[in-house]
């Protein structure tokens, strides 16, 4: 509910509410709140995530520092989604969902409470809620609408902070590599990646640790047109290569070489998050009939590219297809929804951070 802020205004009964009684409403100790419910002193740690203190920032006193009732104006219950433990990641989550289920994820609740006074309360109205993400959130293929990890909806007047550690990735899936051309026409376009973070509250802050990831997945390399060549009493067919893979989670996987004539070369997917798949190799038939390369597909700053131009006799080459495009960093409901990114470099090169529709 978040204490007044104005002086001469804040009880026992309040405090309790907001943070849980130490023991009950009539014997909880100010004192108490000093320390954890186990009895141990901050700071708490939460995943990579460190709290001062029971409000999270070092208001209230800690350890035999005197307290009062004054330090505890203004502040709130600050709360801790579990995407950071073991086995807490995964594809398409929703924190929402999650807090609303909390449960458990092996031996760590869904849903941690600074100082540990008292359980989640149902409606986070008043509260700050912290969105830890520690291990890797991958999205789904083919919708670049579809991110990794949606923050969800929230009750009014909750502070939403997605904090991103250093070892948490929020990673859209990787584009397929085009298909190679089936003889002289041409090449498929390679497919386009899916998204990281969709944003459905407003404010939010996103804060991401050094060696943390949100990105788009990047697109999928182009397929090789194919082509042909006719001679007297000589025919001669070479077949597109397909497009590598566009890194992401999952990754991409390559393009299928086209088989008429010459057969081309099948793309590779890409190899993780980082790393695309390369395109196959174009292919040569005696001379006369060139079936054009795969492009490779899209990564960190590396634009998927186009599959190769076929080039045979009588201008029958067939076009390479197109590159697939990267999906968003960011996404949010609306244009409505305000994200504040800290540090925003921490997204150069994986994706757009402005993107409106999430699914």
């Amino acid at each position: 509910m978040t204490l007044p802020s104005s002086p001469n205004s804040i009880s026992m009964q309040q405090i309790g509410n907001e943070f849980g009684f130490t023991v009950d409403s009539d014997t909880t100790s100010l004192g108490d709140y000093r320390t954890l419910a186990n009895g141990t002193n901050y700071p708490q740690s939460i995943g990579s995530l460190s709290f001062s203190s029971i409000d999270g920032g070092g208001s209230v006193a800690t350890g035999n520092n005197p307290i009062s009732m004054g330090s505890f104006r203004g502040t709130r219950l600050q709360q801790v989604v579990n995407f950071w433990s073991s086995n807490s990641g995964g594809f398409r989550l929703n924190a929402r969902s999650r807090y609303d289920n909390n449960g458990m994820i092996g031996s760590n609740n869904e849903v941690a409470v600074v100082g540990g006074y008292r359980p989640r309360p149902s409606d986070s109205s008043g509260t700050k809620v912290h969105i830890h993400v520690n291990q890797a959130i991958g999205s789904e293929r083919f919708d670049p609408d579809h991110c990794a990890l949606r923050t969800g909806s929230w009750n009014g007047s909750t502070t939403l902070q997605v904090d991103v550690g250093g070892s948490g990735r929020i990673q859209g899936a990787g584009g397929f590599g085009g298909n190679g051309a089936n003889g002289a026409t041409t090449g498929s376009q390679g497919g386009t990646g899916t998204s990281g973070l969709g944003v459905e509250y407003s404010p939010t802050q996103v804060n991401i640790a050094s060696g943390g990831i949100i990105s788009g997945g990047f697109g999928g390399g182009g397929g090789g047109g194919g082509a042909h060549d006719h001679d007297y009493k000589s025919e001669r067919t070479a077949s597109g290569s397909g497009g590598g893979g566009g890194a992401g989670l999952p990754v991409g996987q390559g393009g299928t070489a086209g088989t008429s004539g010459t057969n081309g070369e099948n793309g590779n997917a890409a190899t993780n998050g980082e790393l695309a798949g390369e395109g196959g190799e174009g292919r040569n038939n005696d001379n006369q009939a060139y079936g054009g390369a795969g492009g490779d597909g899209g990564s960190p700053n590396e634009a998927a590219d186009a599959g190769e131009r076929g080039n045979g006799g009588e201008g029958s080459g067939g076009s390479g297809g197109a590159a697939g495009g990267d999906g968003a960093a960011i996404r949010r409901t609306n244009g409505s929804i305000t994200v504040n990114i800290n540090p925003v470099s921490a997204l150069n090169g994986r994706g757009s951070y402005t993107a409106t529709t999430v699914q």
